[in-house]
């Protein structure tokens, strides 16, 4: 990011040095120590936030995002992909329904789905 050579570093020190005394160096290294640490963590929340809104502003302009989701579309699916892809899917969990209720004993399978008569 900076092109900062080993002279420059040593420059820096050197006149750091004289302007502020060897005792108070190691306090004033702390200091800016500090202020860069806090600097990097301001600028990580800020990307983090900037990026929790463009994935909000995503949810919201895509309004099938979940339907793509479920459904396992890809981008770039024409429209007959999609609606064949989408009635597979359909067939494929009528098939697999087909097979639990073929699984079920006898006696539960003739008991109705509900009891709102019973009561």
């Amino acid at each position: 990011m900076f092109d900062i050579g080993a002279m420059e570093i040593f420059l820096v020190a050197v006149v750091a040095l004289v302007v502020v005394g060897p005792k108070e160096l190691p306090r004033l290294l702390r200091t800016v120590g500090g202020l860069v640490r806090r600097m990097r963590e301001l600028a990580a929340d800020f990307k983090d936030g900037v990026e929790q809104l463009a994935a909000e502003a995503d949810r919201q302009t895509d309004p099938f995002a979940d339907l793509r989701e479920k459904e396992g579309l890809r981008p770039g699916m024409s429209p007959d992909e999609i609606t064949n892809h989408i009635m597979r899917n359909r067939e494929r969990e009528a098939d697999e329904r087909k097979k639990a209720e073929s699984k079920k004993p006898e006696s539960e399978a003739s008991k109705p789905e509900n009891d709102e008569g019973a009561a």
